[in-house]
């Protein structure tokens, strides 16, 4: 197996990116993203010979860091108080998977999808939300302008903080970026970025992201509160949801008590089946307004995103938020996880703001490389991106290590 001149293997069943660009041309819908028309990334690279620009986005993502730490990163049950429930890292794999079947089924660039899914939550601090909410006081009180926002700061893990290459960051197409400066949910909406105001809306593989993080955190954490009883199949139906009591049905869990019969009745796979089937619809319609063959561009341009749920399915969904809220997201056990989260981290940040000789040494090196070290903002930056890159294991067992005087006093990484 060999490379020809052109770059292309000389075994008829090898695909390589010239051909799978070809591919793109032929088979995605007018208004899929081509990697062979990306608008580039920030530092020059040749072209990989196997891989499209896509492609190599994705692998980039799955390859960092910050991906690996989302295992250890609450997603709403904290990590440590079972082995059952969604971590951030699973949450990311099933808005993944969702993207993907999305993409596939609208024509669009597959890859792209997948990898502004699976980097979408990067920025995540620990403990969730509230961990964010905290980072983000702390930020004002110390001068950082913008605050912490976790969208905001996944585009700065893959822009400049990742450091696996020649350049800083991940040096990530424009495309994969836009998914991330745009992404937005009902627990989501930044501040746009400059570079990307340009247009009201992303791509479409950027929509189709949000919407699958919307679609797949719905579902799964109605599972896993059924799970620990945080209520019952009862008072679920009690919603009268046509898109849950017709899941239910199907699944035969009508009466079902939790934990034993949720995760292998359906219901999960059920909800989210009909939501995508409903997103397909309403999304077909509202492309088909666009005209014969919109572009990326046209898509772009539009008002509203194009990919979206049905006025009556996303009331459901919306009703469906609103009960997990009161139910399940303000539920005194969840809140007491997250206030002791929120003191943990404010701790940390503090005293390595006030003792920046005791970060790890990598750290450090970056608070004299990239600025004044007697600078308090500059440290205070430092200090910010460390403590939200931490997962919720490390940041007890820092938090372990610095204030608790038996604790051992083991060597520990950044």
């Amino acid at each position: 197996m060999t490379l020809g001149q052109g770059g292309e293997y000389n075994v008829h069943m090898i695909r390589a990116r010239a051909a799978l660009e070809a591919l793109e041309e032929q088979t995605l819908a007018s208004y899929g993203s081509r990697s062979s028309r990306s608008r580039g990334r920030a530092h020059a690279e040749p072209e990989p010979t196997l891989r499209t620009a896509h492609q190599r986005d994705r692998d980039r993502v799955l390859h960092s860091e910050a991906f690996r730490r989302l295992q250890h990163k609450t997603q709403v049950f904290a990590v440590y108080e079972g082995d059952r429930c969604r971590t951030r890292l699973t949450h990311t794999i099933e808005v993944s998977q969702i993207a993907r079947s999305l993409a596939a089924f609208l024509g669009a660039n597959v890859d792209l999808a997948n990898c502004i899914a699976l980097m979408h939550d990067l920025g995540h601090p620990p403990y969730g939300h509230q961990g964010e909410v905290e980072l983000n006081a702390l930020a004002r009180e110390h001068g950082i302008e913008g605050g912490f926002d976790h969208n905001l700061h996944c585009l700065r893990v893959v822009d400049w903080l990742e450091r696996r290459y020649e350049f800083p960051g991940l040096n990530l197409s424009w495309e994969a970026r836009e998914g991330i400066a745009k992404h937005a949910t009902v627990f989501d909406s930044p501040t746009t970025p400059e570079e990307f105001r340009n247009t009201p809306q992303p791509g479409v593989e950027a929509q189709i992201a949000n919407l699958a993080d919307t679609l797949a955190y719905v579902s799964h954490d109605v599972e896993d509160a059924l799970y620990y009883g945080f209520f019952t199949m009862n008072e679920l139906a009690a919603l009268d949801l046509d898109v849950v009591n017709e899941a239910i049905a199907e699944a035969g869990l009508a009466g079902a008590p939790p934990r034993r019969y949720v995760r292998h009745g359906g219901l999960t796979r059920r909800i989210i089946g009909r939501l995508v089937g409903a997103v397909l619809d309403e999304t077909d319609r509202r492309l088909s307004a666009l005209g014969e063959a919109p572009t990326p561009d046209d898509v772009r341009a539009h008002p509203e995103p194009v990919v979206r749920l049905p006025e009556a399915e996303e009331e459901q969904v919306e009703v469906l938020i609103g009960f997990l809220l009161r139910r399940v997201y303000r539920h005194p056990s969840v809140e007491i996880m997250c206030a002791k989260g929120r003191r943990l981290l404010r701790a940390l940040f503090l005293h390595f703001v006030e003792h920046p000789g005791h970060l790890p040494r990598l750290v450090q090196e970056r608070l004299r490389s990239e600025g004044d070290p007697d600078d308090a903002r500059h440290v205070a930056r430092v200090v910010l991106d460390f403590t939200a890159g931490i997962t919720d294991r490390h940041a007890v067992t820092l938090y372990e290590q610095i204030f608790s005087p038996t604790a051992p006093l083991l060597p520990y990484i950044d």
